[in-house]
């Protein structure tokens, strides 16, 4: 029998988590909506999808884990399942902030010509202002409040930047889920907390890159040549990749 290669995995596994994310953005979108019925500002939806998008990535990212028992009962080897699966993470990526930019585009068609409800080009600017140097406070906005670049103000670099948090989040989630799937409560929690300094890590690099203000607590980043910031986020995500890959590589099946 022919073994299944990776890039069949990658595109059953995007068409299946594909047909979740139309899902999530229907649920975003009502959501979105309702909102516009107590409010006569709002983010738009694809501001709004900054952050709606990452949280929807993680969770998607820890259930990929359990893919792995289906892939590898059906005779698909582990490397493929990982190859097959990062496929899709990365053909997600790139099309969620597409999706989240083409439903914006017909939002402000009908919010501009049909209401007096005004949208906030960039309301992660407000959030930042208010940081208070706090650690656990900076930990956590470091992890919601993701760079943001206005896609009026630079088209490319807002769906590349878009594109490049949520895939973040969705290896992020996947490293998660393998841990705790592979090594148990324990040190699966171990890992969350490593995943978090790589996450801070790579935003803070990002910022730096971009000349986006830094959270307080993670200044000392700032120390790192700004040419090399962009290597160590590829640095970053090898690991992250690097970790999963070593997880799942002898990981039981679970039936």
């Amino acid at each position: 029998m022919k073994p299944i290669s990776f890039p069949k995995v990658g595109f059953h596994q995007f068409w299946i988590q594909l047909n979740w994310t139309f899902w999530a953005i229907g649920i975003f979108l009502v959501v979105h909506v309702i909102r516009y019925f107590f409010k006569n500002n709002a983010d738009s939806f694809y501001s709004a999808g900054y952050i709606a998008g990452n949280i929807y990535m993680l969770v998607i990212g820890i259930i990929a884990i359990s893919f792995l028992s289906y892939y590898v009962g059906n005779g698909i080897t582990r490397k493929n399942y990982f190859l097959g699966n990062m496929l899709a993470a990365v053909g997600l990526s790139i099309i969620i902030p597409i999706l989240f930019y083409l439903i914006n585009l017909v939002e402000q068609f009908i919010i501009t010509r049909f209401t007096n409800i005004e949208l906030e080009e960039n309301p992660f600017k407000i959030i930042e202002i208010d940081t208070d140097g706090h650690i656990i406070g900076d930990i956590v906005q470091s992890i919601i409040i993701t760079p943001f670049v206005s896609v009026e103000s630079s088209f490319f670099l807002s769906l590349g930047l878009f594109a490049l948090n949520i895939f973040m989040f969705y290896i992020i989630g996947w490293l998660i889920g393998a841990a705790f799937y592979r090594l148990g409560v324990i040190l699966g929690i171990i890992v969350i907390i490593i995943g978090a300094a790589l996450f801070i890590i790579k935003d803070t690099m990002i910022r730096l890159t971009l000349d986006i203000p830094i959270f307080d607590n993670f200044v000392a980043l700032e120390k790192i040549p700004q040419g090399l910031a962009l290597p160590v986020v590829c640095l970053v995500f090898f690991i992250i990749m690097l970790l999963i890959y070593l997880l799942i590589k002898r990981a039981p099946i679970k039936i």
